[in-house]
């Protein structure tokens, strides 16, 4: 059973597809551009991911392993080309230890024109007890970071950066959690993937 999405968290998306799919208006190159929104909850963090390749080789690589597939596997192996390259460059840790994926959702798309694919990612971890929340980026270059926790009350604010705030080129953003996530005990979750959003 999927877990409801965020009412903040689709306002947030509906802007990350706004900008997703607006095509830029310079120069005829482009670089890969992936947006990571979190939304930290008492119990869980739900993040949305956006992300478009670089035009060009990447792309054109892209579409070459989704050629080599029989057709009938065609969207099935895009989609999930462009959600593992959405996600591998972005960690989540607790304490030094990284979250695994309790849910995956994910939805493709094309730039008007058909230049590049694109898809947006929402994902779900469960966020344990303890002291430190570590988002990280591999690719800090084409990553653009936003985070926000207005009702849960698990991140110290007065200690965290700015939430509601985008954050380029950055390595790794550190929010300060409370010790305790409240009276009642997080259920832990199993994973659960799909390959579209609701």
């Amino acid at each position: 059973m999927s877990l409801p999405i965020p009412a903040r968290l689709l306002v947030m998306a509906t802007g990350l597809a706004v900008w997703l799919t607006t095509p830029p208006a310079w120069g005829h190159d482009f670089p890969s551009m992936r947006t990571v929104v979190v939304q930290v909850e008492r119990c869980e963090l739900a993040v949305m991911v956006g992300f478009r390749p670089a035009t060009g080789e990447a792309t054109s690589a892209t579409f070459a392993r989704v050629a080599s597939q029989p057709k009938s596997k065609g969207l099935e192996t895009l989609r999930d080309v462009m959600t593992n390259t959405a996600l591998a460059p972005v960690a989540f840790l607790v304490d030094g230890k990284p979250l695994v994926p309790t849910s995956v959702h994910a939805k493709l798309g094309l730039e008007p024109g058909g230049a590049r694919p694109m898809v947006v990612v929402l994902v779900t971890y469960a966020l344990p007890a303890g002291n430190r929340l570590v988002i990280r980026s591999a690719d800090t270059k084409a990553t653009s970071f936003s985070w926000t926790d207005r009702a849960s009350h698990r991140i110290v604010l007065a200690d965290a950066p700015t939430q509601g705030h985008w954050y380029n080129g950055v390595a790794s953003m550190l929010l300060p959690l409370e010790t305790s996530p409240g009276d009642s005990p997080c259920a832990a979750s199993s994973l659960r993937s799909s390959r579209s959003l609701p």
